[in-house]
């Protein structure tokens, strides 16, 4: 199974950082067999030339119909010809867009964001635009297999349950036009506790072992509980990263996380989601990917 492994793309932090494009990383990451990556929002995705179209994309939505941006989105990934751009208000930009389309294709691409979507929103309108912009984005990445992801960073302390769950169920109902996976994945919560709120508001879960651990190695719960209550059918992807004393590490390797007794369960389960792997960023991240990938394989 870990021949299809994929990567989430904040592994390219440090060289976007120092100069490299994300185009061309994805790019060597699908020719080496990594096809499944998640766009993950954040400082160095601004920082990139990447991101710099991202903005003006954002920017660009405004003058669109749902409708028109969603057709837009559908030509970009399946018209045979580069006519649909003149038809658009921002043409120079669509050109770029049509471009980048071209170096992923073969790819799947997903758009994942932090928000604080297990606390309550002083401003729903505003809550809601944001949702409605990050879920064109993910439509655009790639329309025949949207999928948004949302990780809380930010909630502490005791969770509101019917809150977060009420949050879920107004984004899955936002922009009910754009097919697309909705998710929420575990990160300062349990897993038991944020696949509980996902079911209830009709979103699938990313799960991340990895963060279930503290510095010490204890877990927020035991993974034992969790894989005993999850169904596969909840799940739409699986984070793959190792943690011990010193934090995240940049290779997959031995540490608090039991990955042989993780694809014991998804083999075993029947398991039809991605497998994403998020190590800590470096400057040669290829190459910590590939080990990583041969030291899954070897289990």
């Amino acid at each position: 199974m870990f021949e299809n492994l994929g990567i989430v793309t904040n592994i390219w932090a440090k060289e976007i950082e120092n100069g490299a494009l994300f185009a061309d990383l994805m790019v060597e990451f699908g020719v080496n067999g990594f096809r499944d990556m998640e766009v993950r929002e954040g400082d160095y995705l601004r920082n990139s030339e990447f991101g710099e179209l991202i903005q003006n994309i954002e920017t660009a939505m405004l003058d669109y119909t749902d409708a028109d941006f969603k057709s837009i989105c559908d030509s970009a990934w399946n018209s045979s010809t580069s006519e649909w751009i003149n038809e658009t208000k921002h043409p120079v930009m669509f050109t770029d867009i049509s471009n980048f389309v071209r170096k992923a294709s073969g790819l799947t691409l997903s758009y994942a964001m932090s928000h604080p979507w297990l606390s309550a929103q002083d401003d729903i309108e505003d809550d809601n635009k944001k949702i409605i912009m990050a879920k064109k984005l993910a439509y655009l990445l790639c329309p025949s297999q949207a999928r948004l992801r949302l990780v809380d960073l930010d909630t502490e302390g005791e969770i509101d349950e019917n809150t977060a769950i009420a949050n879920l169920k107004r984004y899955t109902s936002l922009l009910p036009e754009y097919p697309m996976t909705f998710a929420v994945e575990n990160a300062r919560q349990s897993a038991q506790l944020t696949l509980k709120l996902a079911i209830a508001g009709g979103a699938k879960l990313t799960y991340d072992e990895t963060n279930t651990y503290l510095a010490d190695g204890t877990a927020l719960n035991p993974p034992k509980e969790f894989w005993s209550n999850v169904k596969m059918s909840d799940l739409t992807s699986v984070h793959f990263k190792q943690k011990t004393e010193t934090g995240v590490l940049s290779e997959v390797e031995k540490g608090f996380v039991d990955f042989k007794t993780i694809s014991e369960h998804l083999k075993s389960r029947n398991y039809e989601g991605d497998l994403l792997l998020e190590n800590a960023p470096t400057t040669h991240s290829l190459i910590d990917a590939l080990n990583s990938r041969e030291y899954l394989l070897g289990l």
